[in-house]
């Protein structure tokens, strides 16, 4: 058995914690998803096609072992990724919901 790194935080069962396979372009997906944008919102925004992000949101999936969209949220909270509500670490820009 190895020691975990105390600041590593535990992994839901069936998600990865290792996220060194993920691309920058994978990152900013993440981020852009967890806005709550659809697939062709991020496209629009990053000015690709939305195929493209169709097939960058699969590749996250399958390197998290994410299922859906709110597991990978959920993931990349745990992983410092995003933040909510002020906790976690956090890469995107502060604006308020709109609900």
């Amino acid at each position: 058995m190895t020691e975990r790194n105390s600041r590593e935080q535990p992994v839901p069962q069936g998600l990865v914690s290792v996220r060194a396979d993920l691309s920058e372009r994978e990152l900013e997906i993440i981020e852009l998803v967890a806005t709550g944008l659809t697939n062709s919102e991020i496209a629009s925004q990053l000015m690709i096609s939305k195929r493209t992000v169709d097939n960058h949101v699969s590749n996250v999936f399958a390197k998290t072992g994410a299922k859906n969209r709110i597991a990978l949220i959920n993931w990349a909270m745990d992983q410092g990724k995003i933040c909510r509500d002020g906790f976690n670490c956090c890469s995107l820009p502060a604006t308020p919901f709109q609900g």
